[in-house]
């Protein structure tokens, strides 16, 4: 399923919000309270914080939609540095699809976008984390030539997560 992607502006904060916020919630709350997840959503995904995410000149959205709406998008951190990979580093923050869209080559689309991203921006290294218990994202990630090079804690709520820490160089 091909998809449109732009790069995000204040007129997409509502929508960014929305998709943050329900993808977080279908991915992650059999595995968590109900009062963990509410507060984190309560925390990251309001319509203020992606206001001031948007007026960051360090971070940025790529939404992905189509014909039948807004399906997806990815949240970017330039500028990043890290003490395991050499050279200017972006880290991917969030990608999420929705739940509906799973499985039609929208991640992947998202992902490849971001990646030529970087590439023209003459970064050495994309990186991320994802929980170790996520196999899907895991097994999507190494299809994407991701490899990894380290872990860190996640914490949410009274939980602690640990994510591994996986990289591709450009």
């Amino acid at each position: 399923m091909a998809s449109n992607i732009v790069i995000c502006s204040q007129k997409h904060r509502a929508v960014l919000a929305q998709i943050g916020a329900s993808t977080f919630y279908d991915s992650y709350k059999d595995e968590n309270s109900e009062s963990d997840m509410q507060a984190y959503i309560a925390n990251t995904y309001t319509i203020e914080k992606l206001a001031t995410n948007l007026k960051d000149e360090n971070i940025i959205y790529f939404l992905a939609y189509n014909e039948t709406g807004d399906i997806g998008y990815v949240k970017l951190l330039l500028n990043q540095t890290n003490s395991k990979l050499e050279g200017n580093s972006a880290e991917i923050e969030k990608i999420y699809v929705r739940k509906q869209f799973h499985g039609k080559g929208i991640a992947q689309q998202l992902m490849q976008f971001t990646i030529d991203y970087c590439k023209q921006k003459h970064y050495q290294n994309i990186y991320l984390g994802v929980w170790q218990e996520n196999h899907k994202a895991l097994k999507f990630y190494n299809k994407m030539g991701f490899k990894t090079f380290d872990i860190r804690t996640f914490q949410l709520g009274e939980r602690l997560c640990d994510d591994y820490m996986l990289s591709l160089s450009l």
